[in-house]
């Protein structure tokens, strides 16, 4: 084994050490075929076995391990000294050419193990080469069982195996120590070390094994504050890292100056591309500018070496190797090392900013999570304090409902009982008690129409009726309508009318505005004590109508403002007690407001009333034809034509005939639809009313407007239960004019019916 015996390295070592260099080349046969290559490891026993009688090529103490594989080979020699073999003369080899020699020598010996040999055969031997992480993994650990742990080397002695048998021994020490430090970095980095411990490291080792006089990062773009304001942030070029030889060269740490370049932008392009730049002697070098030659005697630099540090194909910064007190020249070698070195610091530079956006994208998240956590929790709550109104808006709904019926069946059932000729109550008394049923019946009519408007309005099915209506008419009725119970609580209602003569029609609709104006009135005139007022103002502004409800009652804290237009909403349990309501009052004005595409305000303070003002936008259509305005006592003067109602049910048939008797219309009354077809041409109707629950209404309608003998076009009118914009949609599809909503009230069902009454007349 003379060639082997004449390569690298040989040294005595003890026996475990030697036991140690087995477990790692057989270790090192794993890790290469889980790699996937094709690797094989010859030991003593593979070549001794055909030679058990000689004793010349290795004796049967004498140990052997070689790896193969394309990208990698190892050769381990082991031969036991003295008689106890406590130590072990070894000999190691990592060069490639060696080892080909090696085993062609041995080739001989395998013969009688055909399998090894067709192994080797399937391997170029005389392409070996030592290249890749696997090798550097194993240099790595063979430095850890070849190093002792007190030991330093030394210019004379090196501690370190020398590979390469036609290197001198220092150049061979610079070899593998660079190997040791790359190797190093890149532990580093898959363990995930923080950047600036891998960086500092670096930098020191590196610097030392150059025997460099200093070592510096220079990073390009690096946030600080600015000097006029700590909170102004602005972008510079600095020293971040510096390794030096001694304390008696100067410190150039966070040192600045963009002076020298300025002016020479494809500088950075050409560091870019990979550049670097080498001066062996700053004085007489040629490729400094007067500038930079100045810059550098400033720095006491005599010799420098730049190599860029390109993250991700950006430039990040330099390496630079500065020589303080002579002039050197730099080897290829040394440039080679660092810009290995530089491309080593850019995969750790860039995993820590990986890192750096995954802990932000970490906290980022952690803040939505946050934050729909919280939303949740409010969403929680908010669904607790509405259970909770909704709790106490039954409570007070029980209450609204049963004291009028309480009134209704109490009287009621008293006329019913002394309903005879020998009834003990005066015709008067009789009277006053009809008249209180019918006026807590009217509550309850009132009561449910407000529960089912602002269902209807919650849900987005209600159906606007624009038309054109005079303001001062539907101001003036507002105040008819609560002008009795102002008076009963002894209030002052006023009405403050300032609309002009021409701004007085106006296109809206005007069930929706009374509404919204007999809410406002009748919560003002409920929240007055006696003897306050109450105004409604109205006026016109440019193309809006606005409405000021003022009174001078209890007033609002500001704490509850916030909560005046809320679902079930009554500000106070005291005041829920001390007046009656729902609750719904207000928050349905506001549906309603903003259904008309209008705005509502309130002023108010504790003690001194309240000002709640609405402005409706006038929603003109130029295609609409206007209604005739009622008459103040909701009667028409004059009328011509005839009604048909076709209606089986008595009482409601009997309500409609008796108002449109009492208004002077002539009406029949039908029960089957099919008769109006059949006498249409003696009936000679202007309207015909139906009933949206009939089941052949739609037949019905769509035969009677395609009826073409008939003289004049008739209209028709539909009495319903509940009508939302889907049902109108389709209603309107099949023909219908206008409807109703039952239970049928008296002054809206005449103004309908006179409504039609003249389009009739002028189609």
């Amino acid at each position: 084994m003379s060639n082997a015996q004449s390569s690298i390295l040989s040294r005595v070592l003890p026996r475990e050490k030697f036991q140690q260099l087995c477990d790692l080349w057989d270790q090192m046969l794993e890790i290469a075929q889980e790699d996937g290559q094709d690797a094989v490891l010859i030991t003593e026993e593979d070549v001794l076995s055909s030679i058990e009688a000689e004793t010349e090529s290795f004796g049967s103490r004498e140990r052997l391990s070689v790896l193969v594989c394309q990208q990698f080979s190892a050769f381990l020699l082991g031969n036991p000294q003295g008689d106890n073999g406590a130590t072990c003369q070894v000999t190691i080899t990592l060069e490639h050419r060696a080892i080909a020699t090696i085993l062609t020598q041995l080739e001989g010996q395998l013969q009688h193990n055909p399998s090894l040999r067709q192994r080797l055969k399937q391997i170029n031997l005389s392409q070996l080469s030592n290249d890749g992480n696997l090798q550097n993994q194993f240099i790595v650990q063979l430095l850890e069982i070849l190093t002792p742990q007190d030991a330093q080397p030394t210019p004379h002695q090196p501690d370190y195996p020398r590979f390469l048998k036609h290197l001198p021994n220092q150049e061979l020490h610079h070899q593998l120590e660079q190997e040791r430090i790359l190797n190093q970095v890149t532990l580093q980095i898959s363990q995930n070390l923080d950047w600036l411990v891998i960086v500092k490291r670096t930098i020191e080792q590196v610097q030392r094994l150059l025997k460099l006089d200093r070592l510096v990062i220079y990073q390009l773009d690096v946030e600080t504050s600015s000097q006029e304001s700590s909170h102004v942030k602005r972008l510079v070029d600095t020293v971040t890292y510096e390794a030096k030889a001694s304390d008696k060269i100067p410190s150039i740490l966070h040192f600045q100056d963009e002076s020298c370049f300025s002016g020479i932008p494809e500088c950075r392009n050409k560091y870019r591309q990979g550049f670097s730049l080498a001066i062996n002697n700053t004085k007489t070098s040629s490729l400094l500018s007067p500038c930079l030659k100045a810059l550098m005697e400033r720095l006491t630099v005599k010799a420098k070496l730049v190599v860029p540090i390109l993250v991700q194909d950006q430039l990040w910064g330099f390496l630079i190797a500065h020589q303080c007190l002579t002039s050197r020249r730099w080897t290829e070698n040394e440039i080679q090392f660092l810009r290995y070195v530089a491309e080593y610091l850019a995969i750790a530079i860039y995993q820590d900013q990986s890192y750096q956006q995954l802990q932000v994208q970490k906290q980022r998240l952690e803040c939505q999570v946050n934050q729909r956590a919280q939303e949740l929790k409010d969403a929680l709550l908010a669904a607790k304090v509405a259970n909770q109104s909704k709790s106490e808006f039954l409570d007070s709904m029980s209450h609204e409902l049963r004291t009028p019926l309480t009134c209704v069946i109490g009287l009621s059932s008293t006329l019913l009982h002394w309903s005879g000729e020998k009834s003990p109550f005066s015709p008067d008394k009789q009277r006053h008690y009809l008249e209180t049923i019918q006026e807590n019946g009217r509550k309850l009519l009132d009561l449910i129409n407000d529960l089912l408007d602002f269902s209807q309005v919650n849900a987005g099915k209600t159906v606007l009726n624009t038309r054109q209506f005079s303001l001062r008419h539907l101001s003036r009725l507002v105040i008819h309508h609560l002008h009795d119970k102002a008076q009963n609580q002894e209030i002052t209602l006023e009405l403050d009318l300032q609309v002009d003569p021409e701004d007085d029609r106006f296109w809206a609709d005007p069930t929706r505005v009374e509404q919204i104006l007999l809410h406002l009135l009748d919560n003002g005139i409920k929240f007055t004590q006696a003897h306050g007022k109450v105004i409604l103002r109205v006026w016109c502004e440019k193309n809006e109508a606005i409405f000021q409800v003022e009174d001078t009652g209890i007033g609002i804290s500001e704490h509850y403002l916030p909560q005046l237009f809320e679902n079930f909403q009554q500000l106070e349990n005291t005041r829920v007690r001390s007046y009656s309501g729902t609750g719904l009052g207000l928050a349905f004005t506001k549906q309603l407001v903003k259904l008309l595409n209008g705005t509502i305000e309130v002023e108010s303070s504790l003690g001194k009333g309240s000002l709640f003002t609405v402005r409706l936008p006038n929603q003109f259509d130029s295609l609409a034809k206007a209604s005739p305005l009622p008459t103040p006592g909701g009667l028409p003067i004059s009328h011509q034509g005839t009604i048909v109602l076709v209606e089986k049910d008595e009482e409601i048939a009997t309500l409609v005939c008796e108002l449109l008797t009492a208004a002077d219309y002539q009406v029949i009354w039908l029960i089957d639809g099919a008769t109006v077809i059949e006498q249409i041409d003696v009936l000679e109707p202007s309207i015909i009313i139906l009933n949206q629950d009939s089941p052949d209404i739609y037949e019905v309608s769509q035969i009677l407007k395609n009826i073409h003998n008939i003289t004049i076009p008739v209209k028709i009118l539909v009495l319903s239960n509940h009508m939302d914009s889907k049902d109108w949609e389709y209603l309107s599809r099949q023909i219908i004019d206008e409807y109703v909503a039952k239970p049928v009230e008296p002054s809206l069902f005449l103004e309908k019916v006179n409504a039609l009454i003249s389009q009739s007349n002028e189609d």
